[in-house]
């Protein structure tokens, strides 16, 4: 007896488009009894988003977050690993993979082929199928990265679905100009607009992506694009970001190490800095965007900042102990240019983020 195959969504966008907002609207709108898990890819070697996604809604099956490289080179064998992993153990109704901002989708999408071919006609529960590739677009700062980024382009041109994201603070004008462009990469893909950040489920269900079959010809690996992370990757790929980790002891992150600290992030070059994403230990009447009934006790909070904007985002306190450990108040990342890695960690270490903070290229 076969078994019916997992759907697949995959979300593409580069660094702070909007992508883990977007998945995590979806959450809250699942169906009762409709679960899904996801496989999120990031650079660096901290799991930030799978708190944050774990607390949104009960309907999420199970999180896997896999580290330190990308899916479509360093980690392709990985990922055949860890949708077998989410199949087994949580049994979803949909499987939704976020990428890290630098990933190609064609050699995602030949890659979830691959392992359709492979799983399918089994009963064991591993059957999957690629439903689609949704490529998020960040309207307010498009026109700046597409223009650095080869990869940016690329995740436009291979999409079943464009949703332009953070349009409602931007001119007609301007928003007018980034559907130009994006249209010059991708006439006939469908677009939406996202309402604050968020799309209706309906949107990603029964896509039917032919993005895999139509490039299963194409090269396994797309040696000659950009592709972000440090340095060169193993098959080749030349970085375009360069990512800092961040560390705080946890006698930090009070008094002037916490106003440094947040004076930096209000002032921090969105020209230079593509993203930081930091889990605090700390009082939340100390936030920047404190009101009055933000009580003075330590919580945990995840800092999330792309393109000089930023909020923060209180999580149970279970999860705390999981990303911070016993030794720090505080850790997180730091995404720049590439060639800018060694300048920002000599300028992050000059005591502007706090004469605490221990900053290291990754």
């Amino acid at each position: 007896m076969t078994v019916e195959p997992t759907p697949v969504t995959v979300f593409t966008g580069f660094l702070g488009a909007g992508k883990t907002t977007l998945l995590i609207s979806l959450l809250k709108q699942l169906p009762k009894n409709y679960k899904v898990a996801i496989l999120k890819n990031e650079y660096g070697d901290i799991k930030i988003d799978s708190a944050l996604a774990a607390q949104n809604n009960g309907n999420l099956a199970g999180v896997t977050e896999m580290l330190n490289g990308c899916l479509c080179c360093v980690l392709t064998g990985q990922m055949r690993a860890a949708i077998i992993e989410l199949q087994e153990k949580y049994h979803p109704d949909r499987i939704l993979i976020e990428t890290s901002g630098s990933a190609f989708p064609a050699t995602i999408s030949i890659q979830l082929r691959d392992l359709a071919r492979e799983f399918s006609g089994q009963a064991s529960g591993q059957c999957i199928r690629l439903d689609g590739v949704i490529n998020v677009i960040d309207v307010e700062n498009f026109t700046g990265y597409a223009d650095t980024s080869k990869t940016a382009a690329l995740q436009a041109q291979y999409t079943d679905l464009i949703v332009f994201n953070k349009w409602e603070n931007v001119s007609e004008r301007q928003f007018d100009i980034v559907w130009d462009r994006v249209n010059d990469l991708n006439t006939d893909t469908p677009k939406i607009k996202s309402s604050n950040g968020s799309i209706s489920f309906e949107a990603i269900l029964g896509i039917d992506s032919k993005l895999g079959v139509t490039l299963l010809e194409a090269p396994r690996h797309q040696n000659s694009h950009d592709h972000a992370g440090h340095g060169h990757d193993s098959d080749g790929h030349v970085s375009e970001i360069e990512t800092l980790t961040v560390k705080f002891p946890k006698k930090d992150l009070d008094g002037k190490e916490l106003t440094s600290f947040f004076n930096y992030i209000g002032i921090a070059p969105k020209d230079e800095i593509y993203r930081m994403k930091f889990v605090l230990r700390l009082p939340g009447s100390a936030l920047p965007t404190a009101s009055k009934s933000d009580g003075s006790e330590p919580r945990t909070y995840i800092l999330n900042w792309a393109f000089g904007r930023y909020e923060f985002t209180l999580i149970s306190e279970e999860a705390a102990p999981a990303l911070l450990g016993d030794s720090l108040a505080g850790i997180g990342t730091v995404m720049v240019g590439r060639g800018d890695g060694r300048r920002f960690t000599k300028h992050l270490s000059s005591g502007i983020l706090g004469d605490g903070a221990k900053v290291e290229l990754y």
